[in-house]
């Protein structure tokens, strides 16, 4: 199998030959088709996924055992494909990162006596922005706007209200418990909002809580009132979650540009490696952050790394830098920043791959404060709308629940080959879309210079 893929290879690479031997002198011109062969290979995008998806390396959570795991297989595979490290012997770069990660969560209503139990996964979830905490409500606020609304102990909106402003401000109101009413969506976040619970809960247990029919619920979330309620029982809250500080790692590999000009200018290919999740649990399937930004980074590598083999190219050198933290903050991607290693003056350009749209202005404005620009690579709006993230519940609380209300609002995980095979479609994609971006930046309609050895001009060191 190994065999055949390089014979093909190569072969389409002669296919580069011939195009390049065809086009005017002094110019190189690769043509969509060719590139398209050469880079985008489904079997090693699939191999990538695969391991970053094994049991042994998720949730991938920065700081983890698992994240440094998925690190040294990144590392190792661009050490395998002949890039080079991109400080001294080093692709494995730390930095301290402070992370917060939710542990869990209590939603209870009703006196000891009589209790009724929302299921963690099925009807509720901890928002990453929450605090830890525990907090008795009575009283509580529907806000289906951002208008201002009446102060209660508690707030109950609709899910996309809950930006980090706005809680913010729901906060500095007065509110204790703020209730997103939606679609349940783990995240994690950098910090959480002091003193704020902040709790995900599906339209049906959101009625539930409240004694409403469900449609009773949207036709009021969906309005323009709101009301304060006074709730028929007590609702406890009870979110648990820790703060740490880790040391947490960043993969860099570097490839030297050819041009005794250009290679002194630097390109970055970005990707992050980290997803969500809860630590030592298996109960959520990450299915937004599968690992296919790292995987095409990495089919990347070995083509720009195949091509400064045999020719003078590419001309610009090239750093593929894969960032954990990103859940949190994008503290791998500050952390480089903050200590680049490579004159940013000099860096031309970052290529990032696959960010989540909502995180585009973020990461914008993060690089242009260091004076660079950041071009996201985007997936197309039909692929990413496959993305999901999904509850494995146990078997129990699914009967129980059935048992109870008769009835069971849960997307299940698709099968694993499923989200494979999506995952390698997505990661595909990614690798055309950044060589329709990346090509422009590295090779240069310029006149050819011999090949140069593979020493690049020296790196920043660190102190």
């Amino acid at each position: 199998m190994r065999t055949v893929r390089l014979i093909g290879f190569w072969g389409t690479f002669g296919g580069l030959l011939a195009i390049a031997a065809c086009t005017p002198a002094g110019s190189l011109s690769v043509s969509e088709p060719a590139w398209r062969a050469v880079a985008g290979d489904s079997a090693l995008l699939a191999e990538h996924i695969q391991v970053l998806n094994a049991s042994e390396v998720l949730p991938r959570l920065t700081g983890s055992l698992e994240l440094a795991r998925a690190a040294a297989y990144v590392a190792d595979r661009l050490r395998s494909l002949g890039v080079g490290p991109a400080l001294g012997n080093q692709y494995q770069l730390g930095y301290t990162a402070n992370v917060y990660l939710p542990l869990g969560a209590i939603l209870k209503q009703g006196a000891a006596e009589d209790t009724t139990t929302f299921f963690l996964g099925l009807e509720f979830w901890p928002d990453g922005q929450s605090d830890t905490g525990r907090v008795t409500i009575t009283t509580l606020t529907l806000c289906p706007s951002a208008k201002a609304c009446p102060v209660a102990e508690a707030l109950m909106a609709p899910f996309a209200q809950g930006t980090p402003a706005q809680l913010a401000r729901w906060r500095a109101q007065g509110y204790r418990v703020v209730f997103r009413v939606g679609l349940l969506e783990p995240s994690l976040a950098e910090r959480p909002l002091q003193g704020l619970l902040v709790v995900q809960l599906t339209p049906v247990a959101a009625a539930r809580l409240l004694g409403w029919k469900a449609d009773s619920l949207e036709a009021a979330l969906a309005g323009e009132q709101p009301q304060r309620l006074a709730l028929r029982h007590p609702v406890h809250v009870h979110v648990q979650g820790r703060r740490e500080t880790v040391e947490a790692l960043n993969v860099l590999g570097f490839i030297a540009g050819k041009d005794p000009v250009l290679r002194h200018e630097l390109v970055i290919v970005a990707a992050e490696l980290d997803g969500i999740g809860l630590p030592g649990s298996r109960l959520v399937v990450d299915g937004r952050h599968m690992g296919e930004g790292v995987a095409a980074l990495l089919e990347l590598s070995r083509f720009y790394r195949a091509l400064a083999s045999y020719w003078p190219l590419p001309q610009r050198s090239l750093l593929f830098a894969v960032w954990s933290g990103a859940r949190q903050g994008h503290q791998g991607l500050k952390a480089y920043l903050e200590r680049p290693l490579w004159d940013l003056r000099a860096t031309r350009t970052m290529l990032y791959l696959d960010p989540r749209p909502e995180d585009i202005p973020t990461l914008q404005h993060l690089a242009a404060r260091y004076g660079l620009t950041l071009q996201p690579v985007r997936l197309p709006d039909a692929l990413q709308a496959e993305r999901n993230v999904w509850f494995q519940v146990p078997r129990a609380w699914q009967q129980t629940y059935v048992r109870i209300y008769g009835g069971l609002a849960l997307v299940s995980p698709p099968a694993p080959s499923q989200r494979l095979g999506g995952a390698v479609k997505r990661a595909q994609a990614l690798v055309h879309a950044a060589q329709s971006l990346l090509l422009p930046e590295v090779i240069t309609p310029t006149a050819w210079q011999p090949v140069v050895p593979d020493s690049s001009p020296l790196l920043k060191q660190r102190p």
